[in-house]
């Protein structure tokens, strides 16, 4: 019983706090703010989320605030910049010119947060995109994909987002290529002219973008068709696990004959690389009746592999293709 009283008293408590502070910060008090972002930084659980609470119930009211909540995205606690991230979010539309300014300004680290809340907001930030394209050129390559990222958030619906996304596969660094081809997928889902940006990052020099436009062709499954032809090209690719990848998605989007493609996975099979192995007795999983050609295969790694997880998933892959049909 006292037990069950504490509890409800704590809550209670906790629930008074809210309120307290839901009143102070509806009168905009930045000195208010700025003791519950420092609450976050508290070690007990309880303080941090009472803080969070009352910040983000009255997130939308405390506009005058934004100031403060910008400077916390900064901040060297995560989750005083996650709190702050999403009480920005919050706030919607009425912040948005004053957090498009911030993509003009000096700090790099900021641009990229800001370009991050907005593309959280989503059509709230239609405001933005004129911020947000103008980011597309900004110096800083992660700046450029964080903006390519947010404005594909905010207007997936936007068909001429494609050739001003474009260039970006030019860039010269390959994990911001990689990061650009994961941005274009909701485009992709909306847009068939966004499949030219994902073949063409099929063709990069960089094998990890290779690997990424195969997956994202891999889920975006029939609506990819028509790129086909290009993903059985990568069926030779000189990266193995780009061939596996290549396999999965063509057998997502499923107009190529599976016994075609089991072949290849059979071969990765005896892989020296134990990545490779693996991905191939997953990708296995896909291909039906087919696979049946790879028992002998599956049967001799579920015994032998010196690999444990392999061993499993070996011993996973062949129940899949044994069941009965």
């Amino acid at each position: 019983m006292q037990h069950t009283m504490w509890a409800v008293s704590a809550k209670f408590l906790t629930a008074l706090l809210v309120v307290a502070m839901t009143a102070l910060l509806h009168g905009q008090d930045e000195a208010t703010v700025r003791r519950l972002l420092d609450q976050l930084r508290s070690s007990d659980p309880l303080r941090r989320g009472e803080a969070a609470r009352a910040i983000l119930q009255v997130a939308p009211h405390a506009t005058a605030a934004w100031p403060v909540f910008l400077e916390a995205l900064l901040d060297a606690n995560e989750e005083v910049r996650q709190t702050a991230g999403e009480a920005l979010v919050r706030m919607g539309a009425k912040i948005v010119p004053e957090l498009a300014r911030v993509l003009d300004g000096p700090s790099r680290t900021l641009k990229r947060r800001v370009a991050v809340v907005l593309g959280q907001m989503g059509s709230n930030a239609l405001d933005a995109v004129p911020a947000l394209e103008k980011a597309l050129r900004d110096e800083d390559g992660e700046a450029r994909v964080f903006a390519a990222l947010a404005l594909v958030r905010i207007a997936p619906q936007r068909a001429d987002l494609v050739p001003i996304l474009e260039p970006l596969l030019q860039d010269t660094e390959p994990r911001l290529r990689v990061a650009l081809v994961y941005a274009v997928e909701p485009l992709a889902q909306r847009h068939r002219e966004a499949l030219s940006l994902l073949e063409k990052a099929l063709n990069d020099a960089a094998a990890d973008v290779r690997l990424a436009a195969v997956a994202v062709l891999g889920r975006l499954a029939e609506a990819a068709q028509p790129t086909v032809p290009a993903l059985q090209k990568r069926l030779a690719d000189e990266h193995e696990l780009v061939r596996i990848s290549a396999v999965s998605a063509l057998l997502s989007i499923g107009s190529t004959p599976s016994r075609e493609l089991v072949p290849i996975l059979t071969k990765a099979l005896s892989a020296q690389d134990a990545t490779v192995r693996r991905a191939a007795v997953i990708v296995l999983q896909q291909t039906g009746p087919a696979g049946e050609a790879a028992l002998a295969d599956l049967k001799r790694l579920a015994q032998s592999d010196p690999d444990p997880v392999i061993r499993q998933l070996a011993e996973q892959t062949l129940l899949k293709l044994n069941q009965p049909r």
